[in-house]
């Protein structure tokens, strides 16, 4: 019986913190070439590094920071 209180308790816990994180809008889209298919991809974020632009891009980028040259097109601005 502790057990399944024990598991009751931790999934109540795990649904609680499920609003934590927060949503947040793509600040422009671009294009990518993905095995030979032209991919719409939302963009959440654009920062320099090193004289190099990137891009927080979303599926199919993993929601990771990558390089502009990844994109045959954007519409952020320059």
């Amino acid at each position: 019986m502790t057990k399944i209180m024990m598991a009751i308790g931790l999934a109540v816990l795990v649904s609680g913190c499920s609003g934590i994180l927060e949503k947040q809008a793509p600040v422009c889209t671009g294009t990518a070439l993905i095995a030979g298919q032209e991919t719409t991809v939302q963009i959440y974020g654009v920062r320099k590094v090193a004289s190099q632009t990137q891009y927080k891009a979303g599926d199919p980028f993993g929601w990771r920071w990558v390089s502009r040259s990844n994109f045959t097109s954007t519409t952020c601005e320059k």
